[in-house]
């Protein structure tokens, strides 16, 4: 496969797979996302998170037809990857921070998105509290379209987003 392309159940990048969730990810996602420094620049996850939580969504998200998905470093989980109604996110565990990782997953997820129907573009959201998704986002050619007020689960309040956007090339 080349970088950033996926047959469905797969994504490929020069470094890591993302594979579709599975039950058996739990307890990794579930370390993963014990991690206040990786929680909190979420938005939806709460904290703690319980196995049971993990566990439920990943059961729920097994049946959408959106990608959610696994990233894998070798065969260790290391973060989660999605593409879903045109959007993009991703997450990793703080010992895969800093190495370019991120970006190589953006730019896959976003081939993917593009590949997968005819979105006329792909959008992203982030914390205004996290530069370093931000500038994941920029190199890759998104521009900031708005600013909005969202609650964040994990901090139970209310913060900045940023709204990003990427045409289709």
């Amino acid at each position: 496969m080349t970088q950033g392309q996926g047959a469905g159940d797969v994504i490929v990048t020069p470094r890591l797979r993302i594979t579709r969730q599975t039950p058996d990810d739990a307890c990794a996602l579930h370390a993963i996302m014990s991690d206040w420094d990786v929680v909190r620049m979420t938005g939806t996850w709460p904290h703690p998170v319980s196995l049971d939580f993990v566990r439920d969504r990943i059961a729920t998200r097994m049946g959408e037809a959106a990608f959610f998905g696994i990233i894998r470093d070798g065969d260790l989980p290391v973060g989660t990857g999605q593409f879903a109604n045109g959007e993009i996110g991703y997450l990793l565990a703080k010992t895969h921070w800093g190495r370019g990782l991120g970006t190589e997953v953006a730019r896959a997820l976003v081939g993917y998105g593009f590949d997968a129907g005819d979105h006329p573009d792909i959008r992203a959201r982030v914390w205004a509290d996290n530069p370093a998704s931000s500038r994941i986002l920029t190199k890759l050619g998104f521009h900031e379209v708005e600013r909005t007020l969202d609650e964040n689960r994990a901090r139970q309040t209310r913060l900045v987003t940023i709204h990003y956007r990427l045409a289709r090339p």
